[in-house]
C-alpha cells in the first residue's frame, strides 16, 4: 500500500495510506531525503521511496489543476 507523507513534525512524519489511515512515523526509519508530498511503501518492516508513483501522482494533480482553471 502507498502513504503520502502529509507533513513532518520535530522528528515525525505524518503519513496517509491510500485507504485514509494515518500512521505517524520517525523521519529516521523513513528513506533519506524523504520530503512532504513524496509516496513511500512499507512493507511490514521498513519503508521504500515510490519515486514513480510520486511523480505519477503529482502530474495527476497538475493536469487536475490545469483542467480546473481553464473553465
Amino acid at each position: 500500500m502507498y502513504y503520502s507523507v502529509d507533513g513532518i513534525e520535530n522528528g515525525t512524519a505524518r503519513l496517509v495510506a491510500d485507504d485514509g489511515k494515518i500512521v505517524f512515523a520517525a523521519v529516521s526509519e523513513l528513506p533519506c531525503g524523504i520530503a512532504q508530498t513524496d509516496i513511500v511503501v512499507h512493507n511490514g518492516e521498513t519503508w521504500t521511496a515510490a519515486p514513480e508513483e510520486t511523480l505519477r501522482r503529482k502530474n495527476q494533480a497538475q493536469e487536475l489543476m490545469k483542467r480546473i482553471l481553464s473553465r
